[in-house]
């Protein structure tokens, strides 16, 4: 069963394509998190006053979930495309043609 999906993953090109999709979401959550952090950035220096003391704090939280998500998209792709794509037998096939 897992090597008919492998087998429809690779010849329909929908791994590679589902690789490129969890790139790109770690992607769109980095940029999403550090647009996110710029704009505190911003809204916490244009809420300051001389006379008001209070400060927000940074939601280190939602930091270090999106951080942890991304790391997951990544570690997925990777892991999809060493079991589509392993290195080890792309080196065994370029030895076995030089050998013929």
């Amino acid at each position: 069963m897992v090597e008919k999906l492998r087998e429809i993953l690779l010849t329909r090109y929908i791994g590679s394509m589902l690789i490129a999709l969890l790139c790109s979401q770690a992607f769109i959550v980095l940029i999403e998190k550090i647009a996110q952090t710029i704009f505190w950035i911003i809204n916490d220096q244009r809420s300051r006053s001389a006379l008001d003391s209070s400060h927000s704090s940074f939601a280190w939280d939602n930091l270090i979930f999106s951080a942890v998500t991304g790391a997951l998209y990544l570690v997925v792709a990777y892991a999809l495309a060493q079991w589509l794509y392993p290195t080890d037998a792309v080196c065994r096939s370029k030895a076995t043609a030089k050998q013929r």
